[in-house]
């Protein structure tokens, strides 16, 4: 009789004495907002006179895809841009932008579409830049003052 009583009181545990149930759910959500940001950005590019280039960067962190593109406020025209004093004097440059990670070339100036990128990502860029002596030679009589130009970058997400 023993053995008999412990089974019919196991087979009581193992089924739950209630007659219905009743069940919901409740979803769950976040959602998070897409966004761009630049850090390490050089606080400015000092081009040199003998022509050599001059680098400088920029971080770009994205958590969506993104395209990038950059230039300068002084466009001469193709690939090149200018340098000007206060009397707009113009010496001419040539800049170029590459991600550090792929060594893809970042379009300047409106030649062709924005580099893609994936995004989710940091992604570092490098600026070369520098006077160009072959179009445009600094001599003698090249004016003594300040020449300055502003370099630009577009990120769209």
């Amino acid at each position: 009789m023993k053995t008999i009583f412990l089974a019919i009181t196991a087979m009581m545990m193992a089924s739950p004495a209630f007659a219905a149930s009743a069940t919901s759910s409740i979803p769950m959500s976040v959602e998070i907002a897409k966004q761009c940001t630049f850090s390490n950005v050089a606080s400015e590019i000092i081009l040199k006179e003998d022509g050599s280039e001059t680098t400088a960067g920029y971080t770009v962190t994205c958590n969506t895809p993104y395209s990038i593109f950059a230039d300068n406020a002084k466009w001469e025209g193709g690939w090149y841009g200018y340098i000007s004093n206060t009397q707009n004097e113009r010496i001419r440059t040539k800049f170029q932008t590459r991600a550090v990670s792929d060594n893809a070339i970042v379009t300047l100036h409106a030649g062709s579409q924005p580099l893609p990128r994936p995004g989710s990502s940091v992604d570092a860029y490098l600026i070369t830049a520098q006077i160009d002596l072959i179009n445009s030679p600094i001599t003698a009589t090249t004016r003594a003052g300040i020449y300055t130009d502003t370099y630009l970058v577009d990120v769209y997400y």
